[in-house]
């Protein structure tokens, strides 16, 4: 399995076997977001279930514990549609006309990842987050963590997409899978925790 994310609200950059990106250029905030009280038939509701507990499971246990107790996201389907899009152009790159919302995303060999999968290897790196002092371990990244337990971010939309150019593995591996969530309100705000 091959898999790579990249981020960059939070100090520290590098490069592991899972580098998801959890950016958010909150000078660049330009548009509006969604509400999840719309429905989206192009988005299969498994999906949604999966992507929604994945992320849901990891708020409640972000350590440490926050208080009061880190609100469920719910699906968001204007910010769904922008990842949709996002990931259709087939470029590993956050996507700068995301508008006012946050952004992780990942890219690995097709069917290497599960949809929860994608959310847990953001989630891992919670163990290179130090609360107390807002950053990263050394080498490490948090970011895409940090977005998914930000306190204001109150929905996710997120896709996926098989691609078959671009790719960020090189000649080698030119099918890969993209995938992006785009959360609303943004998080990962410099200077400011999670929580």
């Amino acid at each position: 399995m091959h898999s790579r994310a990249m981020t960059s609200a939070l100090p520290r950059p590098s490069l592991r076997s899972l580098v998801a990106l959890g950016l958010l250029a909150p000078l660049s905030v330009v548009a509006g977001c969604g509400s999840d009280d719309e429905t989206n038939e192009d988005t299969p509701p498994e999906f949604i279930q999966d992507m929604l507990e994945a992320h849901n499971a990891t708020r409640a246990s972000a350590t440490p514990t926050p208080s009061p107790a880190l609100e469920p996201l719910t699906w968001d389907t204007k910010a769904a549609a922008v990842a949709r899009a996002h990931a259709a152009k087939c470029v590993f790159e956050h996507n700068s006309d995301r508008g006012n919302h946050g952004e992780n995303i990942t890219a690995a060999t097709p069917d290497s990842l599960t949809t929860q999968g994608v959310v847990q290897g953001w989630s891992s790196e919670a163990k290179d987050y130090d609360y107390a002092t807002n950053r990263c371990a050394d080498g490490e990244q948090c970011g895409h963590y940090t977005q998914v337990v930000w306190r204001d971010t109150k929905r996710v939309g997120c896709a996926t997409q098989t691609c078959t150019t671009h790719s960020p593995f090189g000649a080698r591996f030119p099918t890969w899978q993209f995938w992006v969530c785009n959360y609303a309100p943004p998080g990962n705000y410099v200077g400011q925790k999670p929580y």
